[in-house]
């Protein structure tokens, strides 16, 4: 149960109407109305509406009926309607006061939205660049909803709400996140209040890997539904995390920093508890540990999966919608306590192969000051930052300043001494002189430092980009739109990226799609 809800049980019987004399407080109204805050909890919206249409007419001036009903309403993305039925409510108690700046923000932060549709799927997002991401959120959407239906045995009746923020600040009003989660963690989605929400890669200087992410938000709205909201976090976090490629046929889901990160710490005896991981990933200490606990949890759900095949992952939430604790669920389904199985999970660990990459790290999310500010200047800046160290970082600014005025192989030059100085795999040194050798048309070069960097970041849309203009250059048109297609993926916002594609396809004679990619181009400009 979470915390919400029993402060909303606690003042249930207390709430009143601002207009109307209401009902004394009875022991069965009291159960009614917990019951129907019991089925919201539980993810069962169809049957709350029921029972709180039901309990509107038993109850007409009841203040926690229309309490409810305002909570109903805001589930199913009716953000006005539910605040109209609040300006009715006495907020004398906090939780109605709380309830009430949560609708307010929401309301607010949507009032500009518009809505595209596809089959099983409505995205609600403010027009203008943000256009650009639909086709694909679509794709990848409709994608999950087949491929993670059939694992988890579980298809939606009503559409999916997603919700795209334009930026971080609308997005921490209408979460339960703060400015300082998001910027630590790395969270930049959520699924919560029957719907996903994501904040738009266009706030981000390099874009992330959102098509991933909407997918992984996908599965906790499955698992929510299907397991009536009992699944446990670390639960919840593992199976998101081990299925969250499957919507493209991909099933490795260990990236190298998760893997990097996980061997270091079964090595060091450093690990993430379960229990610490409440309430929310994003409440960890940094973005270090947040991704040593992905690593933990998919790897002890691909672990479960080893030892009992992927139906486990479905008879597991099955088993939790019953009503059964977790720990019964999984000694059920699995054959072992929870203690067992994490002792069993790292003498698996044992016997598997990580690498401990030396130098890989964490790449924080890097948000852009203004939305409308150029590309170049916030990557630059962003650039600076990520160097690894304050002379590694004195050198790539040499290496900048010789550059731009045309000094090509000094500044190659100084790129080696910055890479040479940092403590890190850093992308960023890696692509910059892979970019200058580009100028020199030193393939070879760039292309070694460019696929080197790519095997440890295989989600930095800047390496994809200067690998699809490395074989444009080359004129091999079909490798360099595979990797500018991939690059779109991660960072759609990038015009070079659009014109390059255009170029290509009205090289290659493919007007529909030359078309195609100027309309998503005429979004961004």
């Amino acid at each position: 149960m979470n915390r919400l809800l029993k402060q909303t049980l606690w003042v249930v019987g207390s709430i009143v109407l601002l207009t109307t004399f209401h009902d004394v407080a009875r022991a069965d109204l009291q159960a009614e109305v917990t019951e129907g805050y019991l089925l919201i909890d539980q993810w069962r919206f169809e049957e709350a509406e029921t029972t709180t249409q039901n309990l509107l007419k038993k109850y007409p001036n009841s203040g926690d009926v229309h309490f409810l009903n305002a909570r109903v309403e805001f589930y199913k993305g009716n953000y006005e309607k539910a605040w109209k039925i609040l300006e009715t409510v006495d907020d004398q108690y906090h939780t109605v006061k709380e309830f009430k700046t949560l609708v307010s923000n929401t309301r607010e932060a949507t009032s500009v939205f518009v809505t595209q549709e596809s089959e099983h799927f409505t995205i609600h997002y403010i027009d203008g660049p943000d256009q650009v991401l639909i086709p694909y959120a679509i794709e990848a959407l409709e994608k999950s909803y087949q491929v993670l239906g059939k694992i988890l045995g579980y298809f939606p009746k009503q559409k999916v709400r997603v919700e795209i923020y334009p930026d971080r600040i609308p997005f921490s009003r209408i979460s339960p996140l703060t400015m300082k989660d998001i910027m630590t963690s790395g969270t930049v989605a959520l699924c919560k209040y029957n719907r996903l929400m994501m904040i738009s890669p266009g706030s981000l200087v390099r874009g992330y890997n959102w098509m991933d992410t909407l997918s992984h938000e996908y599965v906790h709205y499955l698992l929510s539904s299907k397991s009536y909201n009992n699944a446990p976090l670390w639960l919840h976090e593992g199976i998101a995390k081990y299925l969250e490629t499957r919507w493209r046929q991909d099933a490795d889901y260990m990236t190298p920093i998760m893997e990097s990160i996980l061997a270091d710490g079964l090595a060091n005896d450093y690990m993430v508890a379960l229990e610490d991981m409440m309430p929310s990933l994003a409440k960890l200490k940094n973005a270090e540990d947040v991704q040593l606990a992905y690593a933990e949890v998919a790897t002890m759900v691909d672990y479960m999966v080893q030892e009992k095949g992927e139906t486990i992952l479905a008879q597991l939430a099955t088993t939790l919608a019953d009503g059964t604790p977790f720990e019964k669920a999984l000694e059920i389904n699995v054959g072992k306590s929870l203690n067992e199985f994490q002792v069993d999970w790292k003498k698996h660990m044992a016997s598997r192969p990580l690498k401990t990459i030396p130098g890989l790290t964490v790449l924080k999310f890097r948000f852009k000051n203004n939305r409308a500010a150029g590309e170049k200047d916030s990557a630059k800046e962003a650039a600076l930052r990520e160097a690894g160290n304050q002379r590694a970082h004195d050198l790539t600014m040499l290496g900048d300043i010789l550059k731009s005025r045309q000094y090509i192989p000094a500044a190659i030059i100084e790129y080696k001494k910055a890479i040479e100085e940092s403590k890190m795999l850093s992308p960023i040194l890696y692509n910059k002189l892979a970019g200058t050798y580009l100028l020199q048309k030193d393939y070879d070069q760039s292309e070694a430092l460019l696929r080197k960097s790519l095997n440890y970041y295989p989600q930095f849309a800047t390496t994809l980009t200067h690998l699809g203009e490395l074989f444009y250059m080359k004129k091999d048109y079909a490798a360099a739109e595979e990797f500018f297609q991939q690059a779109m993926r991660i960072n759609p916002f990038n015009p070079l990226v659009h014109s390059r594609l255009i170029n290509i396809y009205a090289a290659q004679g493919q007007t529909e799609k030359k078309e195609q990619q100027g309309l998503l181009y005429s979004y961004i400009k």
